[in-house]
C-alpha cells in the first residue's frame, strides 16, 4: 500500500516511529555489544566476555521492551501514554538496578564488564533511537484547508 492511501493516525504514526526506532537502533546497540564483548575478552578473559554478553544482552533487551511499549500503547489516549512512558521509565530502572545486584552476587562474572557493557549499549541505542526520531518524517504536521 503506497502512502498516499494510508490514514495517518496516532497511532500509525506511533507504530511508525517505533519501527523507524528499532531499525536504527539494532545494529548499533549489537556493534557496541560485540565491540565490548572483544574488549573486555582481551581485559579480564572469559569472565570478562561473560558478563559482556549478558550485559549487552540486558541493555538491548530493555531497549526492546521501550519500543514494544511504545507499540502497545500507541492506540490510547496521550495521557495514558505519558504515564505509561514515565512507568516503563521507572519500570526498566527498577529492573536494571535489580539485575545488577543479583549478578553481582557471582563471583565468575567481571563486574565492570558487566555495567559498563549495558551502560554503553543503552547509550548506543537511546543516542540512535533519538537520531531516528529526530530523522522521522512521520512527526511532520501539515495542516490541512479547515483544519487549523
Amino acid at each position: 500500500m503506497s502512502q498516499d492511501k494510508t490514514e495517518w493516525t496516532h497511532e500509525a504514526v506511533v507504530q511508525r516511529l517505533a519501527g523507524e526506532m528499532y531499525r536504527a537502533a539494532l545494529w548499533a546497540a549489537l556493534a557496541t555489544v560485540v565491540a565490548a564483548a572483544i574488549l573486555w575478552t582481551v581485559l579480564a578473559g572469559v569472565p570478562g566476555l561473560v558478563a559482556a554478553l549478558i550485559g549487552g544482552a540486558i541493555a538491548c533487551l530493555s531497549s526492546a521492551g521501550t519500543l514494544l511499549l511504545m507499540h502497545r500503547t500507541a492506540a490510547m489516549p496521550l495521557q495514558v501514554i505519558m504515564v505509561a512512558a514515565f512507568a516503563g521509565f521507572m519500570g526498566k530502572l527498577i529492573l536494571l538496578f535489580a539485575v545488577m545486584l543479583l549478578l553481582r552476587q557471582f563471583p565468575v562474572l567481571h563486574t565492570n564488564a558487566l555495567a559498563l557493557t549495558m551502560a554503553a549499549t543503552i547509550l548506543v541505542a537511546t543516542a540512535m533511537e533519538v537520531r531516528a526520531s529526530k530523522r522521522s518524517r512521520s512527526q511532520i504536521v501539515i495542516p490541512t484547508p479547515g483544519n487549523t
